[in-house]
């Protein structure tokens, strides 16, 4: 039997989970977000934050936008990834509230403009986007690798908890994983959270 390499396992699942992901009913979608929501909300390395790293929801990614806002809110600083302009894919963070304006990138998704730029390191929490992840806290993304070599280059003495936001339909018993893939730390879903094995 032919060994399947791991970027193409990696590509055949990515393609078969995007479209796992995008194929939830909206009303679905709509409901689970409110718990999922929610429990992001309770999650006491959340809570405990004073800068938050996190996102917009695209191609059926869970829309965290409330809990962002409520975030907002208690006073917590909120950032959203940019794609950074240079050969590596690496992303930093502007400072994001409801009122900041925004405009697409390259790839559609939407970044915050005119505010301030911080680097990941500034952050305690940085909330990620999926297309699969496992129980081990392995994720797999949209395949740029922007995550995983952001949080790569983050200095040795500076520590940001990392976690997984995605449907608890994204999940897969193990999955592949390369030397540069970054693991998680806990993972959200619509059914509660958990922190990963370290």
């Amino acid at each position: 039997m032919t060994e399947i390499p791991i970027k193409s396992d990696k590509s055949t699942l990515r393609h078969e989970m995007r479209a796992r992901r995008t194929g939830i009913e909206r009303r679905q979608r709509q409901a689970w977000a409110a718990q999922l929501n929610q429990h992001l909300l309770a999650m006491p390395l959340v809570k405990t934050a004073q800068r938050v790293a996190g996102y917009l929801a695209f191609d059926g990614e869970p829309d965290i936008r409330f809990a962002l806002t409520q975030l907002h809110r208690r006073g917590i600083e909120v950032y959203l990834p940019v794609v950074a302009e240079g050969p590596e894919p690496l992303l930093h963070f502007r400072r994001w509230s409801p009122a900041t304006p925004l405009q697409a990138n390259r790839y559609g998704i939407s970044e915050p403009v005119g505010t301030r730029s911080e680097a990941l390191e500034t952050m305690q929490v940085v909330l990620a986007p999926l297309v699969a992840w496992d129980r081990c806290g392995r994720r797999l993304g949209m395949g740029g690798g922007y995550y995983d070599r952001t949080l790569a280059a983050l200095p040795a003495d500076h520590q940001v908890s990392s976690v997984g936001i995605a449907w608890s339909a994204q999940e897969v018993g193990e999955l592949p994983e390369e030397s540069w893939d970054q693991r998680m730390h806990a993972m959200v879903l619509e059914t509660g959270w958990f922190t990963c094995p370290v």
